[in-house]
């Protein structure tokens, strides 16, 4: 059966119809996005309880439309759910703040890698990096067709992935072998001022960030399935997070921490400075995955269904490097504000798939039920990051989804005013005498 164009430019390697990919790159791509998170702890498990009831409402939206396009395409298709013009607008925008914000992570770690320990990096440095990086990252996605680009991003992250593990186990293997605990560092609940409101603030921060899992539903009409590959991606980073929290709070002095943002400085008072570069390795290893993969995902929100053209990776990359270039210039508030705005976009994108499978013909109890759960979450959500942080990123959040949702009805409106009206056709006079002949042949 015939599936949609995948390839960034014409002639980039893939045909126009494209085939499935296989369930272990559809992993590799979800995994992409979420693994350079995996220090964030005890918030993949948060994320994880909430990706089990997006990925039943995907699952089953799939059922319903299995050949839609993309994932605003299948939320759409269910009827009286949001309009997929909106559903691009706030994907896309969330997937290229992401990647900006990533992409200065990936020029943070290489100015780390490469920068003596006692040298200051010229000002021009990481903004210059963050840019290239979204220009290389464009060049992958456009060079190389799906079924090869998605191996490379599974290869980076599972690299960085097994890495994490690993250095997890042998720090949980010294500490209980009775070797002396690290001093611990400022904790990322002291430092975003979530302490204030407790638990729940603290974990909503570390959560939030794991938006974005379901990033491989952009080509969900060459997906053999949804739940499967999305669910082993989930179940790998909790399960690897889960290890680093553990093993961060067994070799740290000091109180319980939700984090394990320790590790690094745990891994290098317990095995030299050379183990703690091994794990920048990975970290810049995975931190590329992520914006090889959301570089991709961005551009096919926005690709057009029958042509196969440039401009949507050109956009991409050119509204990525530009977020990025800001970014690297600012503050560090404002590469927080982004990640906060994105997970309240992608959270929102979820309410939608909720509401929309709320609304199948087949729907239960169940299906209300989990579109009622996920809107008073992204509510509290809101609330808790607003006033235990900022209420910037729920308010430019509010205009993006606002002004996405007018614009798709405007759109909608203009194009049924352009649409001319189909022809009443009327049926032909018929005379008295074909009416007899009629009558006559009849009788």
């Amino acid at each position: 059966m015939p599936r949609g164009t995948l390839g960034g430019l014409a002639g980039a390697g893939e045909a126009f119809e494209g085939t499935t990919l296989p369930t272990w790159q559809v992993t590799g791509l979800s995994l992409a996005v979420m693994v350079s998170h995996v220090l964030n702890g005890s918030g993949a498990l948060v994320f994880g309880l909430l990706a089990v009831g997006v990925i039943w409402t995907l699952h089953r939206l799939r059922g319903y439309a299995p050949h839609s396009r993309t994932t605003a395409d299948l939320i759409s298709s269910a009827p009286g759910a949001a309009p997929a013009r909106a559903i691009r607008v706030v994907q896309f925008t969330a997937y290229v703040l992401i990647g900006a914000s990533t992409a200065t992570s990936v020029a943070g770690l290489t100015l780390v890698w490469f920068t003596d320990s006692n040298a200051t990096p010229p000002g021009w440095s990481g903004p210059a990096i963050s840019v290239t990086t979204v220009a290389l990252a464009a060049a992958l996605v456009a060079a190389l067709p799906t079924r090869r680009l998605a191996p490379v991003a599974t290869a980076l992250a599972a690299i960085g992935l097994l890495a994490y593990f690993c250095v997890s186990l042998a720090v949980i293997a010294k500490a209980v072998s009775g070797a002396p605990q690290a001093a611990p560092s400022t904790d990322i609940e002291v430092a975003s001022g979530s302490i204030e409101w407790g638990p729940a603030a603290i974990l909503i921060a570390l959560a939030i960030v794991f938006a974005g899992f379901e990033i491989p539903t952009t080509v969900n009409d060459r997906l053999a399935s949804v739940r499967r590959p999305l669910g082993i991606a989930v179940g790998l980073v909790a399960v690897c997070a889960t290890t680093a929290w553990a093993a961060s709070n067994m070799a740290t002095a000091g109180d319980f921490r939700y984090d394990a943002t320790n590790l690094v400085i745990i891994v290098s008072d317990m095995f030299g400075e050379s183990a703690s570069l091994w794990l920048l390795a990975a970290t810049i290893a995975l931190t590329v995955a992520a914006l090889l993969v959301l570089v991709w995902g961005a551009t096919r929100v926005i690709r057009p269904a029958t042509a196969a053209t440039p401009l949507p990776l050109v956009l991409t990359a050119v509204a990525t490097g530009v977020l990025a270039f800001a970014l690297s210039t600012g503050s560090s508030d404002v590469a927080a504000t982004s990640w906060q705005v994105a997970g309240l976009l992608l959270l929102s994108v979820y309410v939608a798939v909720a509401q929309a499978n709320s609304r199948l013909d087949d729907s239960s109890t169940s299906a209300w039920a989990w579109f009622a759960l996920t809107g008073v979450g992204l509510a509290v959500v809101a609330f808790v990051t607003g006033a235990s942080q900022s209420w910037w990123p729920v308010l430019v959040t509010l205009i993006i989804v606002a002004a996405a949702g007018v614009w798709a009805i405007q759109s909608r409106k203009t194009l049924d005013n352009n649409t001319p009206p189909t022809p009443v056709t009327k049926p032909r006079p018929v005379s008295k005498s074909e009416r007899l002949r009629r009558e006559n042949r009849t009788s």
